[in-house]
């Protein structure tokens, strides 16, 4: 195909009064071109006094109204609909293009596989570009941005200011989605993207071609430099992106952007904090600071627009039946797997049993109960084919024997509190003591157990802490601590009878171990709420005892050690206790009861491993979880994790800001662990698993970072206010 033969209407959509010299100049420029466009169209969207100017001053173009949607969408619709070239060219009101732009364009059309094509844009900032303005993000004034290629290169779409398509090809796709994009003033887009990935579906051996020699130069309005429309913009883009996937599906919907948050953004953050210390230019750090901002801003935006639309699908409610919990030796007799539950004769849907050998936890066993009992032969042949981890708890009776504390932070939930500490009272270690933290109570009643029911053993003190925040609450409790080991556990477990030797078993042979943590098994699983949590939770970090530090036992894991996660969990967890207080103690402003919801256990984790100690994960330490029963709680639950995790994380960066150097390195591999289809954490999910608690965890994680610096300040303004105090106001009953 001749270049010269190419007829390219140029499309140019208007709608506001106090841009009409930027749109003169815009048309005056396509005159301008060394390829001759075949026509200029200019659309005016709902603007009968906008167009009836434009008309009497700019003669030998086609002046025309919006006939449809309100919206660029349907402005740009509208142009294609009136267009007679075989290309139509796409460029914004208050941009400019270079001479050679068309000729740019329309060669790449030689190529029958080319579709499409676009070119650069380049920003003409109204005085200068801001200081902390990031060239990544040159899409939120519309323009081009560091991560697109640098010569002529197929890409997934354009930026709507400077592309072109085939008009059939246009009209074969339906054209631009009328239903996302920008109307008016506000600042929504995508609808070129959606566009591209419809166009490429359709089209699947055509290319569309990006190249930065097809230049213009687009008008930054003055009120673009600011803050406010940086932050309106990365909103409306993560809204009209969630939208765009919901019509074009994840997968081709976010392919790019993946690349871009995992490969572009990460490097700009870096760039940003070395050009700041290298040249001791501020502007570093606040680039990298936007950088980062506008990727929050973003997420959260899609995340919270994704939320919407999948709380509102319609959820298949397919049947649920509960699952038996059983705890077998296997070196005992084996018993019958009921498939009824003995006391209300509602059938089990599965059976989910903990193997022992010789008291020693080996492994899972779940089973499918299709309304028949499992007899002791057949679960001999179930148990036959696997094999079972070595995970012999250190001998309790070798070495020294150190006394410890139990701290258990309670708030209004005596019942199950009772069924604790009934269960801790029975541990089979010989020397300890519990520790009940009663934090900001609504009522006596806590109190009032301890005094009652337990004051006869003398192995329980009561300690009152009356401002919320589990975080806080465990200090309460480690303040009154003296034992050289505390362990935490929480109100609503039963603690397996070896919990405290198994744990102790570690302090006891090696001074070095500042933290142990235990396997978190579920008590119950009679709600679907249970099983999702169980299944997400991944409380169970297997049966081999694990051993941490940073150094000849430092994992391969590349994102070790700020993935405290995989170290344990706070239902189960114990420390050195002067390791704990050298460390910090637990951090206030995080916790449950906190504006960070969550995260305190994460912190003394990575706290203790960073601090040179050893942290061992023993799944002799075995304690038994009540998870929430109701799906709403669970929906809470699920946002609760992101937030703790994004105030963890937040909370490493506060506390030495050279980490965020290593976690923006770390950020695609942070990435595929949180999100990735093939991540452990997404395997392990059941198939009815609700989307919307992804996001909603996703979402907590955006949240988090907010949260924890709220926290920080509501705890800064509460020193400020308040005079130092002893943690705790009682204590009610001493063992000694």
């Amino acid at each position: 195909m001749e270049t010269n033969n190419v007829l390219v209407s140029v499309v140019i959509c208007a709608y506001a009064n106090e841009r009409e010299r930027q749109l003169i100049a815009a048309i005056g420029s396509i005159r301008d071109q060394s390829h001759q466009a075949h026509e200029i169209i200019a659309v005016i969207d709902h603007n009968p006094e906008l167009q009836a100017r434009i008309a009497a001053r700019c003669h030998g173009i086609t002046v025309i109204a919006n006939q449809s949607t309100r919206g660029l969408s349907g402005a740009r619709n509208t142009g294609v609909k009136h267009a007679t070239g075989t290309v139509v060219a796409f460029i914004d009101d208050d941009a400019v293009a270079e001479p050679v732009w068309l000729e740019r364009l329309v060669s790449h059309y030689e190529n029958p596989a080319v579709i499409g094509a676009g070119g650069a844009i380049l920003p003409v900032w109204p005085d200068k570009k801001p200081p902390w303005f990031p060239d990544e993000f040159g899409w939120v004034i519309g323009c081009s941005y560091i991560g697109q290629p640098e010569v002529p290169e197929p890409v997934r779409n354009l930026i709507g200011c400077n592309m072109s398509f085939r008009r059939n090809l246009i009209l074969s796709v339906g054209g631009f989605n009328e239903g996302i994009g920008r109307r008016g003033a506000d600042a929504a887009g995508c609808e070129e993207t959606e566009f591209c990935i419809k166009a490429l579906k359709q089209n699947p051996q055509s290319v569309i071609l990006y190249d930065p020699a097809a230049r213009v130069h687009h008008q930054v309005a003055p009120e673009r430099t600011q803050w406010t429309y940086f932050r309106k913009r990365c909103l409306a883009e993560g809204k009209s992106k969630a939208m765009m996937v919901a019509s074009v599906g994840r997968k081709s919907g976010l392919a790019s952007e993946r690349r871009y948050m995992t490969n572009v953004l990460p490097r700009g953050i870096l760039n940003g904090i070395a050009n700041a210390f290298s040249n001791r230019d501020a502007a570093g750090l606040a680039q990298a600071g936007a950088i980062f901002a506008g990727l929050a801003y973003t997420t959260t935006s899609y995340g919270v627009t994704k939320l919407k639309t999948l709380t509102a699908e319609p959820v298949e409610d397919k049947p649920f039946a509960p699952i038996s919990i059983l705890d077998i030796e296997m070196e005992a007799a084996l018993p019958t797997i009921k498939s009824h539950d003995p006391k209300t004769g509602e059938p089990y849907g599965g059976a989910f049993c903990l193997l022992r050998k010789n008291g020693k936890p080996v492994r899972i066993l779940e089973l499918q109960l299709g309304g028949t009992d499992i007899g002791p032969s057949k679960l001999q042949q179930l148990m036959e084919p696997k094999s079972e981890t070595d995970s012999l708890p250190l001998d309790v009776t070798a070495g020294r024997q150190l006394p410890a504390s139990i701290v258990v932070a309670t708030r209004d939930r005596t019942t199950s509190l009772a069924v604790t500490l009934d269960s801790l009272l029975a541990q089979d270690y010989p020397d300890f003591d519990i520790v009940v933290v009663d934090n900001a109570p609504r009522t006596k009643e806590t109190a009032e157990l301890i005094s009652n029911r337990y004051a006869a053993t003398g192995r329980i003190r009561y300690v009152r802490e009356d401002k919320p925040g589990l975080g806080r609450a465990h200090n309460a409790g480690l303040a009154v601590v003296t034992a050289p080991v505390a362990a935490f556990t929480d109100d609503d477990v039963i603690a397996d009878p070896k919990w405290l030797s198994a744990i102790m078993a570690n302090f006891n042979k090696d001074e070095a171990v500042g933290c142990v943590t235990g396997l978190i098994l579920p008590a119950e699983l009679e709600t679907r709420a249970q099983v999702w949590t169980e299944k997400h939770g991944g409380f169970g970090k297997g049966f081999k005892r694990i051993v941490y530090d940073l150094h000849e036992n430092r994992p391969a894991n590349a994102l070790f050690p700020y993935t405290a996660g995989q170290f344990g969990s706070g239902a189960s967890m114990a420390f050195s206790t002067n390791a704990l207080k050298s460390a910090g103690n637990f951090d206030p402003a995080l916790g449950a009861g906190t504006l960070a919801r969550g995260g305190d256990d994460l912190a003394a984790f990575h706290a203790i491993v960073s601090s040179g100690f050893k942290l061992v994960y023993e799944p002799g330490a075995i304690v038994w979880h009540h998870h929430r029963r109701a799906e709403e709680g669970m929906r809470r639950q699920a946002f609760s994790y992101g937030m703790g995790l994004g105030a963890y994380l937040a909370k490493l960066v506060i506390d030495r800001p050279s980490t965020v150097i290593r976690l923006a390195r770390l950020l695609p591999a942070g990435i595929r662990h949180m999100s990735g289809a093939s991540s452990s954490k997404m395997q392990r999910l059941p198939e009815d698993y609700p989307r919307n608690l992804v996001w909603r965890e996703r979402f907590g994680v955006v949240w988090g970072t907010l949260g924890y610096l709220r926290s920080r300040r509501a705890l800064r303004s509460e020193k400020a206010a308040e005079s130092p105090r002893r943690f705790g106001t009682a204590v009610l009953h001493s063992r000694r």
